[in-house]
């Protein structure tokens, strides 16, 4: 299996958000041809100790994927889409690993409420021919945490109505394994 879908303790959750910048800015990224990739707000979680807990449980929740050998996290990152925001087909992999050899091998997404329409997290699992292509999660009363492979594509759609909020990060690893 190439993700997972698990309830992500809320109390870590409340404990993310309280550690959260209190400013958002402008996370727009745009592509190649200028068109917005993504628009949103973001703000940064950086307490090394709030990150190596969300390591702690992502590994226990990751056992699945071990032969990846996941050692480390990035700081995490608050998102929120407004109306009409949204985050483009997309993959989180970078093609150079960093300093220290590794890369990000795992992504994964909290949802955080669950007041708003649309926002829909789309997960490629086919390729883009295939019907269905993806899957659609949303945050439930037992699962507000999906994690996959940091190569498959994914995208936010549109936010309908209400402002939709989430917690995203990457689990890294040795590039030689």
């Amino acid at each position: 299996m190439n993700y997972s879908v698990v309830n992500f303790p809320n109390d870590l959750i409340q404990d993310i958000l309280r550690n959260k910048e209190d400013t958002l800015t402008k996370g727009n990224i745009n592509d190649k041809s200028g068109l917005t990739k993504r628009n949103s707000s973001v703000s940064w979680i950086k307490d090394v100790d709030i990150c190596q807990r969300v390591l702690r449980v992502m590994k226990k929740n990751v056992e699945d994927f071990s032969s990846l050998h996941i050692d480390n996290i990035e700081p995490l990152q608050y998102s929120e889409y407004d109306i009409s925001q949204e985050y483009g087909w997309h993959q989180d992999v970078n093609n150079t690993p960093y300093a220290d050899g590794r890369v990000r091998k795992m992504s994964f997404s909290i949802f955080v409420n669950e007041n708003f329409e649309g926002g829909e997290f789309d997960l490629e699992i086919h390729g883009p021919d295939a019907k269905p292509r993806y899957i659609s999660e949303w945050k439930r009363s037992n699962e507000n945490c999906i994690i996959f492979k940091s190569d498959m594509w994914h995208r936010v759609r549109p936010v309908k109505s209400g402002v939709r909020k989430s917690i995203v990060g990457w689990l890294l690893g040795p590039v030689t394994r």
